[in-house]
């Protein structure tokens, strides 16, 4: 009885984490759907760690912003947001608040990133 009750509660578990990794994937599908990419060059950044990484930390704190990386060497950062949640205009606003000008990158432009 003992070893019956055992073996429910582990099926029980299993099949949980498996519920709970699909919902997981869907989210994920989702927000891939409604992720955007936009790569801007930045000027008036003198260093990377008040600077770009002042900029990153800005914008891990908003609502929508998936991801960013901002190099002070290269001059540019290439964010990732949920369009869906704020627009390409208001992550540049971000960044020009901050006292920086951005530009967005056109593929025609030398990308380090």
């Amino acid at each position: 009885m003992r070893q019956m009750i055992i073996v429910a509660i582990l099926v029980s578990g299993f099949t949980l984490m498996n519920v709970t990794a699909k919902a997981q994937s869907k989210n994920d599908v989702d927000t891939v759907n409604v992720t955007n990419q936009i790569k801007l060059e930045v000027k008036g950044m003198s260093c990377q760690a008040g600077c770009a990484n002042g900029i990153d930390n800005i914008l891990k704190q908003q609502k929508g912003i998936v991801k960013s990386k901002t190099t002070y060497d290269t001059g540019t950062s290439v964010i990732w947001y949920n369009k869906e949640l704020i627009s390409q205009k208001e992550v540049e606003n971000l960044i020009k608040d901050r006292g920086f000008k951005v530009k967005v990158k056109t593929d025609g432009q030398e990308d380090d990133l």
